[in-house]
């Protein structure tokens, strides 16, 4: 039975209004209000099925505007529905201002607990976003996104390993005058979102949590695998915030004037001063003591394959300056 509230959606001037306040909530982020917005809206059009059939354009305003406050608060969704949204709502974000999709996901994924269901909800969206029929590009012959991301596959590889193949992809596209500056922007976002998919969250590429580390006396970073120095008193805020976010994810108290080292590991940090061959030295050592499954090691692993390829940079330049 229809109650008198829910019917208030079918009152004149009643989208006008809704439409202002959920474009006040994407502009401004607000999750909790869209999260609460959207539980209402949604059980209000489920009251009003049937009048709302009679009227397809009212209909379909309510829907996208369910669709835009669920991209908001994405991380407070199910599974099933987050993979609804990217299977058949994909471009929608597209347009929303400064929207950040992968921001999103990942405090979505931190929400999972279990690692191996975070990489199954990873392959799951891979799988729907290979199968979306969005079109995302308007008059080049490639319009479908499903098709796109055939495309950048047979270029970039599975997994977007061809880091030479892809930016010379990309560079074609921008100069390709049947897609457009914000087609080729869009573009990107799909590309970039489908690299992620492909980074497993026990890899340290792959983590969805990121750590304040601290290193010789210095407060680090580590984001996606690598270490990022924290050099002025707003890095110093972030690292804090993280640090307790994580306490509570980890359903732990600490003091935050106490922050430690986590992962547990002290690695060596590139600076001017360290030779590449000291600091490689001392990772190797270290790589000694943990597991080769642990994510220890693959944190250490990663790091010396970095500094590898910044001390064969390096190299170059000497020897170019010779």
């Amino acid at each position: 039975m229809t109650n008198n509230k829910s019917q208030k959606i079918l009152e004149n001037g009643y989208s006008a209004d809704l439409s202002e306040v959920v474009d006040y909530i994407v502009l401004y982020n607000q999750q909790r209000e869209a999260l609460n917005l959207y539980r209402v809206l949604d059980r209000a059009i489920n009251e009003n099925k049937e009048a709302l059939t009679a009227q397809p354009k009212l209909l379909a305003f309510y829907q996208e505007a369910l669709i835009k406050l669920k991209f908001i608060c994405l991380a407070n969704l199910d599974n099933k529905e987050i993979l609804s949204l990217i299977k058949n709502s994909f471009c929608l974000q597209l347009n929303l201002p400064d929207y950040d999709l992968l921001n999103k996901l990942n405090a979505a994924l931190v929400n999972i607990i279990l690692v191996d269901e975070r990489n199954k909800l990873k392959d799951d969206l891979r799988r729907v976003i290979l199968v979306n029929n969005e079109k995302i590009v308007i008059n080049h012959s490639i319009k479908l996104i499903k098709d796109w991301l055939k495309n950048y596959v047979s270029v970039a590889g599975v997994e977007g390993s061809n880091e030479l193949a892809k930016i010379q992809y990309l560079i074609s596209l921008k100069n390709d005058k049947l897609i457009s500056p914000v087609e080729y922007k869009n573009l990107q976002i799909l590309f970039k979102f489908y690299d992620y998919l492909n980074k497993r969250s026990d890899s340290p590429a792959g983590m969805e949590e990121e750590y304040p580390v601290v290193v010789g006396g210095k407060l680090y970073i580590f984001r996606k695998g690598v270490l990022e120095p924290v050099s002025d008193r707003d890095g110093v805020e972030e690292a804090l915030n993280i640090f307790e976010d994580n306490q509570i994810i980890n359903g732990q108290e600490e003091d935050k004037n106490k922050i430690q080292v986590a992962p547990s590991v002290a690695m060596p940090v590139a600076s001017p001063s360290t030779p590449y061959a000291d600091m490689l030295a001392d990772l190797e050592q270290a790589l000694k003591n943990y597991p080769s499954d642990s994510l220890e090691h693959k944190a250490i692993k990663q790091e010396i394959n970095r500094l590898k390829v910044a001390a064969f940079k390096q190299a170059q330049k000497t020897n170019v300056k010779k």
